[in-house]
């Protein structure tokens, strides 16, 4: 006898169908229940660290302050990039690596990562434009940025100059070229000229004439477009684009600016410190060409061509910069070099060889749950061992 196979219904087939939707969907709901629930925990855990972490961090700029102020003697009257503070191999004779490991000290229950990188590496916007009590403003220095930036347009420069000066002072004159009190007033909504020193760098976007594109490079992208520039102004009047910090393939027509003031200013400091500046930032001394900041930094950098490594050769005062610049000679520590010349008798009002600003960086680690805080501490005199922290936060 034959049995013939009956058919399959169509209803087990979507019974079977339905079974797997079913499957997937209530899987999908397990995995998100457990993304979720690892989500409270690791929110849970990261809660209970915040406290520790915190004081990690203070602990941090303990550390950072122990190391800048127990520098060996022989290096106590220069900053530079070979000492151990700044991350270089000379210890001198004062060997503090032993007690302190600034790349991971363990600290409570983790370990915290120690940057420390000193003001005086930039300029001072507030001594470059005056606003420091008994100090004249040095619009030479703002022009010379300015055309470091790439702001070749004289008119131009010369409105950002004043409006800066302008912003800084409270007594800047109404003969000046830059936005004064009534410019700022006639915007739309209106807003103050200062009128006082800039306490976040940033403070340049508010002032006339300085875009995104000029205080960030035009190959900086992501920012937004000045509060000038907002508020319908510009240089020159300009109409607001809105476009924020254009790429190097935008409109030809456009400037182009390789640098940005942010490069070569900060809101805090002294005069620049020739030991740890880039080449960038020396090229705005007066009487500087880049040719001349080039030499500067492979002089004080060794025979190697390194900065930060034990053949440095730190500059030991200002006129020992004097190479190639008007009416000085070679730099003072080669043997047999002549006198200092003229242009050396000005570079006490520019540059030094110590820092007194520093903004240290405390990465804090536990069990991987990581958070960024940063003290600004400052050194009491030179060469002296009361350093402060003036401002601490995190990120």
């Amino acid at each position: 006898m034959k049995i013939r196979a009956g058919k399959k219904s169509p209803r087990s087939g979507f019974a079977l169908i339905l079974v797997m939707i079913t499957i997937i969907a209530l899987t999908s709901l397990v995995a998100s229940f457990a993304i979720s629930m690892n989500t409270e925990i690791r929110l849970a855990r990261n809660s209970d660290y915040d406290d520790e972490m915190e004081w990690m961090g203070r602990s941090g700029i303990e550390l950072a302050r122990f190391a800048l102020a127990n520098k060996s003697p022989e290096q106590r009257n220069i900053d530079a990039l070979n000492q151990y503070w700044a991350g270089g191999t000379s210890m001198g004779s004062n060997d503090i690596s032993s007690i302190i490991n600034l790349k991971s000290q363990p600290t409570g229950s983790g370990a915290v990562s120690i940057t420390i990188v000193d003001m005086e590496r930039k300029w001072d916007i507030n001594l470059a434009a005056g606003a420091m009590r008994g100090q004249p403003a040095q619009p030479e220095v703002l022009q010379k940025a300015l055309s470091v930036v790439g702001v070749t347009d004289a008119g131009q420069a010369s409105t950002i100059v004043d409006s800066i000066i302008a912003w800084c002072n409270p007594n800047a004159t109404g003969s000046l070229s830059g936005a004064q009190e009534r410019d700022y007033a006639q915007l739309n909504p209106p807003y103050h000229c200062k009128g006082g020193p800039i306490d976040d760098l940033s403070e340049l976007l508010l002032i006339k004439g300085i875009t995104p594109e000029i205080y960030w490079g035009s190959n900086s992208t992501n920012h937004p477009v000045s509060a000038y520039q907002q508020h319908g102004g510009g240089p020159f009047d300009q109409p607001s684009g809105g476009r924020g910090v254009r790429s190097m393939h935008s409109n030809n027509d456009e400037p182009f600016y390789p640098y940005g003031l942010h490069d070569l200013f900060s809101p805090m400091g002294n005069r620049l410190n020739i030991n740890t500046a880039s080449a960038l930032a020396l090229q705005l001394i007066p009487g500087m060409d880049e040719a001349t900041a080039a030499h500067i930094i492979q002089q004080r950098a060794g025979p190697d061509g390194v900065d930060g490594t034990d053949d440095d050769v730190p500059f030991n005062n200002p006129g020992e910069i004097n190479s190639g610049l008007p009416g000085g000679g070679r730099p003072g520590n080669f043997s047999g070099a002549p006198a200092a010349g003229v242009a050396a008798q000005g570079q006490a009002n520019y540059t030094d060889v110590h820092s007194s600003v520093f903004d240290v960086q405390v990465q804090a680690d536990i069990n991987g749950y990581k958070r960024i805080f940063h003290g600004i501490v400052s050194r009491a005199a030179q060469g002296g061992q009361q350093i402060k922290c003036v401002k601490f936060y995190w990120e």
